[in-house]
C-alpha cells in the first residue's frame, strides 16, 4: 500500500477550492468562446511559472494539460517536485513526472483530444512583457510530430485576459505579500547605516521575507554617493556604506506566488538639494497618477497623469507608469516606457493599451526619475502597489511615499 503523504498544504499558502472552481469556470468560458478543446500551459525556470500557478496553483517547471471538460493533468519537470506537488496542493489530483511530448500526447489521447483544437500558452507575452511568449522548440516540434491530427494555436492572450481582474482570494494574498514588503522595508531602514555592507542590507531584506513565509523574489538595489540609475541585481558589493550614500531599490515581496511591488529611495544623512528636487517631482508624479486610477478611467489618461509632472519639470525617466501586477510583473495592461522624457521607446511596454481601468485591477507603480541638467547617470526611485477598488485607488503597503532619511 502506498504510504499516505503528509498534508503539508495546511502550512503553506493555499487558495481555496472555491477559488479554483471559479477560476476554472472563467478560463473554460473563454476557451469555449475561442473554440478550444484544451490548453497546454508551459512553465519554465527563472520565474516563468506564473501561468501554471494561475491554472494549477503549482509553481514548478512543467506543463499543465487543462481540458475544456474533465480533470487537468500536471506534468512536473522535476521528479522531486512531483512528490511535493501531491503533498502540498489540492487543486490538481493527476500529477505525473516528465513533461515530454510523448507523455503529453498520451494524456491527450486518454481524453480523446489527440485531434482537438489545442491552445498553446507559453511563458511571457509577445506584446506587454519583457520576455517573449516562447516554449522549447524541441517540445513544440515533438508535439507536432506526435499529434498529426491536432490543431495547435496561440492562446497566451486567453490567460492574460483572465488574470487581469483579481478575485477576493487573490487580493487577500496580495495584502499578505504587502505585509512582507513592509517587513523588508523595515529591514532595509534598520540596517542601512555607515559601516554596514551593501550585501548585508540585501541579505537582511531577503531574510525578512523568507523568515516570515515569503518566497524568494527580485531585489534590485544600488548604493553610493551617488547611486547609478535604477537598481542592480546580485551579486551585491561588500563595500561598507558611508554617510552621504543613497540607496535606491526596487523589490517584490512574494506570498504564494503573488507579488507586491515597491520602489524606494533612502539617504544616509540629508540628501543634496538636487536629489530632494528629483524626489519632490517623483512624489508629484506618484500622487497625481494614483489619484486618477479609478474604474472607468482610460488607461492613456492614467499614463499621462504620471508623466505630466516630470515633463513639466524637465525630468527624464528610465521607467514612469504602471505595470499590471499579480502572479507576475508586468501583466497586461502595462506601460512604463515611452513619453517625452523616456529613454526607451521601441518596446512593447511603451504601448498604451486602448482600455479603461476596471475594479479589481492591481498595478505596480514605477517612478524612476533623473534630472539631465544635474546628471544623466544617477536618479531616484519611488513606487508601490495600487489596488483599483470600487471606491478608488488603494495603496496596498504601509510604506511611506516620502524620501527616507536615516
Amino acid at each position: 500500500m502506498e504510504k499516505k503523504l503528509p498534508d503539508m498544504w495546511k502550512h503553506i499558502p493555499n487558495l481555496s477550492l472555491e477559488e479554483r472552481d471559479a477560476r476554472w469556470e472563467k478560463i473554460r468560458a473563454r476557451m469555449s468562446g475561442a473554440g478550444l478543446d484544451c490548453l497546454l500551459v508551459w512553465s519554465g525556470g527563472g520565474g516563468h511559472i506564473d501561468n501554471i500557478r494561475y491554472v494549477a496553483h503549482v509553481g514548478v517547471p512543467g506543463i499543465c494539460l487543462f481540458p475544456l471538460k474533465g480533470e487537468p493533468v500536471v506534468f512536473s519537470a522535476r521528479l522531486r517536485s512531483y512528490y511535493y506537488i501531491k503533498a502540498q496542493h489540492r487543486w490538481v489530483q493527476d500529477v505525473r513526472p516528465g513533461p515530454s511530448p510523448a507523455n503529453v500526447a498520451r494524456a491527450l489521447a486518454e481524453l480523446g483530444l489527440e485531434k482537438g483544437n489545442i491552445g498553446i500558452v507559453g511563458f511571457g507575452s509577445s506584446r506587454f512583457r519583457h520576455s517573449p511568449d516562447v516554449i522549447n522548440y524541441r517540445s513544440y516540434k515533438g508535439l507536432l510530430d506526435a499529434l498529426p491530427g491536432a490543431t495547435l494555436v496561440d492562446a497566451g492572450w486567453l490567460l492574460d485576459e483572465a488574470r487581469m481582474l483579481k478575485s477576493a482570494g487573490e487580493i487577500e494574498f496580495l495584502y499578505k505579500a504587502a505585509e512582507l514588503a513592509y517587513k523588508m522595508f523595515e529591514a532595509m531602514v534598520s540596517s542601512a547605516r555607515p559601516g554596514v555592507k551593501e550585501c548585508e542590507v540585501y541579505a537582511n531584506m531577503l531574510h525578512a521575507s523568507l523568515a516570515n513565509g515569503g518566497d524568494d523574489e527580485m531585489i534590485l538595489l544600488d548604493s553610493g554617493n551617488p547611486p547609478l540609475l535604477h537598481g542592480k541585481g546580485p551579486p551585491y558589493t561588500t563595500r561598507p556604506l558611508e554617510k552621504g550614500d543613497i540607496i535606491i531599490v526596487e523589490y517584490h515581496a512574494n506570498y504564494g506566488g503573488y507579488l507586491i511591488a515597491v520602489e524606494h529611495s533612502l539617504s544616509l544623512g540629508k540628501p543634496k538639494k538636487q536629489f530632494r528636487e528629483i524626489h519632490r517631482v517623483s512624489e508629484e508624479c506618484y500622487h497625481q497618477g494614483v489619484s486618477v486610477m479609478r474604474p472607468g478611467v482610460a488607461f492613456e489618461e492614467v499614463i499621462q497623469a504620471f508623466r505630466e509632472p516630470a515633463d513639466r519639470a524637465g525630468m527624464a525617466y528610465i521607467e514612469l507608469g504602471v505595470c499590471g501586477h499579480g502572479l507576475s510583473s508586468p501583466e497586461f495592461p502595462s506601460c512604463v516606457y515611452g513619453g517625452k522624457g523616456g529613454v526607451l521607446h521601441e518596446h512593447g511596454l511603451a504601448q498604451i493599451a486602448p482600455i479603461r481601468l476596471q475594479e479589481n485591477m492591481v498595478f505596480g507603480i514605477n517612478v524612476d526619475l533623473h534630472n539631465p541638467k544635474f546628471s544623466t547617470d544617477t536618479g531616484l526611485m519611488l513606487g508601490d502597489t495600487i489596488w483599483v477598488s470600487a471606491d478608488g485607488p488603494r495603496q496596498m503597503t504601509r510604506i511611506p511615499v516620502e524620501f527616507t532619511v536615516v
